[in-house]
């Protein structure tokens, strides 16, 4: 996959620990510019969670979308993990243990915005577009250049979690943080 100019539409269609299209459905569009990640994720779903506002909180427990990513020249992957409010939590390293946020100075290498597009007894629509400076936050020398990833959504603190990717992840419970089940591509 090149992830370029040329914007991708792809679906985050792997539903993961029982988790239903009943309750979510996630759609993201890609592309890139200078190492730069641009990642839309439209999603619709029963309940929109919103109670995390600090930078680095437990976003994973509001109605959250996430952005793995790593150099496949490295072992460390970097997380990206947006609440719907728009705090977002930024970490890197070699696996689940030991993560190592990222500073402030770092974190300005992220840009974030949300709409809330429809939030009623009946679903909530809301937009996340996330930029990511690849080459400005460490995770590339330079564009072009091989990296691997994968998106997620999940919800945690919702009345019933939910918790999907773009490339499936075949284990028996939930576990986001397995950089062998990213998959590779250029980002220009």
């Amino acid at each position: 996959m090149d992830i370029d100019r040329n914007i991708q539409q792809v679906a985050l269609d792997n539903y993961l620990w029982g988790s239903s299209a009943d309750d979510v459905t996630v759609g993201a569009a890609l592309d890139a510019d200078g190492g730069v990640l641009h990642v839309r994720f439209s999603v619709c779903e029963r309940e929109l969670r919103r109670m995390v506002w600090e930078p680095n909180g437990k976003v994973w427990t509001d109605s959250c979308v996430e952005v793995f990513v790593k150099n496949t020249d490295s072992d460390e992957y970097s997380n990206f993990e947006f609440s719907a409010t728009g705090a977002f939590l930024a970490a890197h390293g070699a696996g689940r243990r030991d993560r190592v946020r990222y500073s402030d100075q770092e974190r300005e290498a992220v840009a974030v915005e949300v709409r809330i597009l429809q939030n009623d007894n009946r679903r909530s629509r809301w937009v996340l577009d996330a930029s990511i400076d690849l080459v400005r936050i460490g995770i590339i020398p330079s564009a072009p250049h091989e990296i691997a990833f994968n998106l997620y959504k999940c919800g945690d603190g919702l009345q019933r979690p939910h918790f999907l990717s773009l490339f499936d992840i075949p284990l028996e419970s939930p576990d986001f943080h397995r950089p062998e089940f990213f998959h590779k591509a250029v980002i220009h």
